[in-house]
């Protein structure tokens, strides 16, 4: 095996660990926290618990990871035909490892086995802090190593390729309505529950906000572009005083017709309100407007220079 291939090796092993272990810490969230308060944060899982006294009806052998079986292997299998063997392929491996681990865990350890220690005025505090923390961890890892929970998921990309619907607002529209459903009760006749709803809707937003700190590397970035005649000082300014990389493009006025130089920063959210002064100092006329970057992908270390 030559050195490139053994590196191709081990970078795919450690993807799949990486998936593995985010789908390990996501179904222990739901297994430890989530399932024994009935707290429903959206997807299989949450469908899981808002589907559970029908799954008790058909039979005490009817758990949560038989369900998850059936339905994982079901849109996998929509997905293969709809979405591609190449999608089929990539899923497949998550798709039945968490109703595996839910499996494992259910013949060896009892559900309330962490919650049973709680007192009751923290109990849904705990179960909601712990089981959003720990979903938006696992989801997050997985995602970030190009890797899939299944089931929803599934849903989700169909929706998006054939309804032409960004993925991002596909995944809070299916979590959104299965937390809506988990609101209606039957017992007694119907009725509905706001509270964990509103329990609900928190956890979705936390998970979310975990998700992309983790697969995005979410750390808070801004684009500064300066608009100058002075873009040679400027970029000086940048290296010596914040060091980091600038590229330069050439602009024209709309108005004017005048040709200035552009010059574009990425940089920390602090070190976006001291560049400001210190442009100030160089070229008070000069033009500068700076946007929030919700992702930056490639290189962005210390001391780069330009590109």
């Amino acid at each position: 095996m030559t050195k490139q291939r053994k590196q191709i090796l081990l970078k795919k092993l450690n993807q799949y660990f990486q998936i593995s272990l985010g789908v390990l810490i996501l179904d222990l969230g739901f297994y430890f926290f989530l399932d024994p308060a009935k707290l429903v944060t959206g997807g299989m899982l949450g469908l899981a618990i808002v589907l559970e006294p029908a799954l008790q009806a058909i039979g005490s052998w009817f758990t949560t990871s038989i369900f998850l079986y059936i339905v994982n292997i079901i849109t996998l299998i929509i997905g293969g035909i709809l979405l591609g063997k190449d999608f089929f392929i990539k899923t497949i491996y998550a798709s039945l490892l968490s109703p595996t681990i839910i499996l494992i865990l259910e013949l060896t350890a009892s559900p309330t086995l962490i919650m049973d220690t709680v007192s009751e005025g923290g109990y849904y505090i705990i179960a909601l802090a712990c089981g959003s923390v720990l979903t938006g961890l696992g989801i997050g890892i997985a995602v970030k190593n190009n890797g899939s929970t299944g089931g929803m998921d599934v849903i989700q990309k169909i929706l998006s390729k054939y309804c032409k619907i960004p993925m991002s607002t596909t995944m809070y529209f299916t979590d959104w309505v299965v937390v809506l459903i988990s609101g209606f009760v039957f017992t007694n006749g119907l009725s509905y529950h706001i509270e964990g709803v509103i329990y609900g809707f928190v956890s979705v937003f936390i998970c979310s906000v975990i998700v992309d700190i983790i697969a995005l590397n979410a750390k808070s970035r801004r684009t500064a572009y300066i608009i100058t005649n002075k873009p040679i000082e400027i970029r000086d300014m940048i290296y010596n005083t914040i060091s980091r990389g600038v590229t330069f493009c050439e602009v024209t006025g709309g108005y004017t017709e005048s040709e200035k130089t552009m010059v574009i920063c990425t940089l920390d959210k602090n070190e976006a309100y001291r560049l400001t002064d210190y442009i100030q100092r160089i070229d008070p006329e000069a033009f500068t407007f700076i946007t929030a970057c919700k992702e930056v992908v490639g290189e962005y270390l210390k001391g780069k220079r330009a590109v």
